[in-house]
């Protein structure tokens, strides 16, 4: 591998500590014995849809993992690796070039060559729906160097670069939109879809060699409590988010272990501020000051996790560590309400994705003298809700999967703008133009100290707005079957090919 040309030498390696590892080699495959029988994966949710480009989702991400590749990629800890680019150099503070990985072939046997990377990159900053343009805002121009390499060039020193190429899938050139039926260079390709289940194939070609498992289905189970009972019965082998009242059941069980992760998540209620009562900045200071975080984290999280007083948490860089979560002051949220003079006729409804325990949430916020009507959505139907502007009030989690907190700011809070790419997921009432330009501005800082300093002081401005309410930095739970050996992912991916076969006792 090349690594980075000497104007990069001391500013890389100091974003890859700051998000969870060194640069580092391709990862080793599991080493498992064959099993006899398809690896069976429980999810909490159905996915958005299957193209990489146009949605920003972490349950078809996780899908998609499997199924597409970027030119670089993150390891289990946040480490970055080679992918489909074998190397890569930086002659000037500007111009990446990036080699491509040999023998590469798509799932339906066309070869990976530099014309499928412009156009995934042409395609994930253009697309007039695209959700990723956000990680490309400092790319200014790309072209071939030949069918095996690819230049591309940005508009200001850009030392994440890579970070952010790691999120771009490349799909096949001439890919239509939406894609239905992905087509990607992974270790799986698509083998059918039917109501909550998808299923996959292992990619009979792909650069790592053989799959580990001969299939694998995942399955999209809502329901905590199904998921669970499907691991101890065994019709799955890996189940996502395992809730607190069943850890236990879990850890008792003799078929499967209970395997916590940390995350780049954080839980957080959105207020837009252009919509009442939200306009009202007292309304929004109210839900501030009202909520006992280090409560939600018992009930909602078992204890595992930690109160959050800003957008990103500590294994993301540019966390501020003097960014506190505020204590509860239930004195102050009623006076506050009570000043604003909110309507007490009817409750607010706040949206979630359907699966998700909100019961403490809204019991807080009655107790500050706010009324909530809890409304579960599929999470598809959700989903898409979210991006048109229809959620009003809205309780989840964001997660900055580059590692770096510019995917909250460049993506979710600046304004959207189609022809820089910033704003690609941006919820409405999030930004100012001054919070905007600080946005940009710490685009522009190629030095890590004063990235790390501006991204603090845009989380302060986006925090001093009461516009997104951060809760907690949960834990994830994962229940595994003793049979299989696995590490989770910061990332939160459910990655198949990582997923090996324990030797036998």
């Amino acid at each position: 591998m090349v690594r980075p040309g000497p104007p990069f030498r001391a500013v890389l390696p100091l974003l890859l500590l700051g998000v969870g590892g060194a640069l580092s080699g391709c990862r080793e495959a599991p080493e498992p014995a064959a099993p006899a029988r398809p690896l069976r994966i429980a999810l909490p949710a159905e996915p958005a849809m299957l193209d990489p480009h146009l949605q920003a989702e972490s349950v078809a991400n996780s899908i998609l993992s499997n199924l597409y590749e970027g030119l670089t990629a993150f390891d289990a800890e946040m480490g970055l690796a080679p992918a489909l680019a074998v190397g890569w150099e930086s002659p000037d503070e500007l111009t990446w070039v990036l080699r491509l990985r040999p023998g590469v072939t798509f799932h339906d046997g066309r070869p990976l060559t530099a014309l499928d990377v412009l156009f995934s990159l042409q395609r994930a900053r253009d697309h007039p729906e695209s959700r990723v343009a956000s990680h490309l805002v400092a790319v200014g121009s790309w072209r071939a160097l030949g069918r095996q390499a690819v230049e591309i060039r940005t508009r200001r020193p850009y030392p994440i670069l890579l970070n952010k190429l790691a999120l771009v899938m490349i799909v096949p050139a001439g890919a239509p939109a939406p894609i239905e039926e992905p087509v990607g260079t992974g270790p799986y390709r698509l083998a059918g879809r039917r109501e909550g289940a998808i299923e996959l194939q292992p990619h009979g070609a792909h650069w790592r060699g053989p799959a580990v498992h001969p299939a694998v289905a995942i399955h999209l189970v809502p329901d905590p409590e199904q998921r669970v009972a499907g691991l101890l019965d065994g019709r799955f082998d890996l189940v996502k988010e395992v809730p607190p009242r069943l850890r236990q059941t879990v850890r008792a069980s003799h078929v499967a272990r209970l395997l916590g992760r940390d995350t780049l998540l954080v839980n957080y209620l959105q207020l837009p501020a252009d919509r009442p009562p939200f306009t009202d900045p007292r309304v929004r200071e109210a839900i501030q000051v009202g909520l006992d975080r280090r409560a939600l984290v018992e009930e909602l999280a078992g204890g595992l996790g930690s109160p959050a007083g800003q957008m990103v948490g500590p294994n993301v860089f540019g966390f501020a560590p003097a960014l506190l979560a505020p204590e509860r002051d239930l004195a102050r949220a009623r006076a506050l309400l009570a000043r604003a003079g909110i309507d007490r006729s009817g409750p607010i409804p706040m949206a979630y994705r359907a699966g998700r325990d909100v019961a403490p949430i809204v019991r807080q916020l009655a107790e500050i003298g706010l009324a909530v009507e809890a409304r579960p959505v599929p999470w598809e139907r959700l989903y898409a809700a979210l991006q048109s502007g229809e959620v009003d009030f809205y309780y989840g989690g964001f997660s900055c999967n580059s590692g770096d907190a510019s995917d909250l700011f460049d993506g979710k809070v600046h304004r959207r703008d189609p022809l820089s790419g910033y704003g690609s997921t941006h919820s409405a009432g999030l930004s100012t133009p001054a919070l905007d330009e600080l946005i940009e501005l710490a685009g522009t800082a190629s030095e890590m100290p004063a990235r790390r300093e501006m991204l603090e002081r845009a989380m302060r401005e986006l925090m001093a707005e009461n516009t997104l309410v951060p809760l907690f930095v949960p834990r994830v739970d994962y229940g595994v079957r003793r049979t299989l050996r696995w590490h989770p992912r910061l990332d939160g991916h459910v990655r198949a090919e990582e997923v090996g076969i324990a030797p036998p006792l």
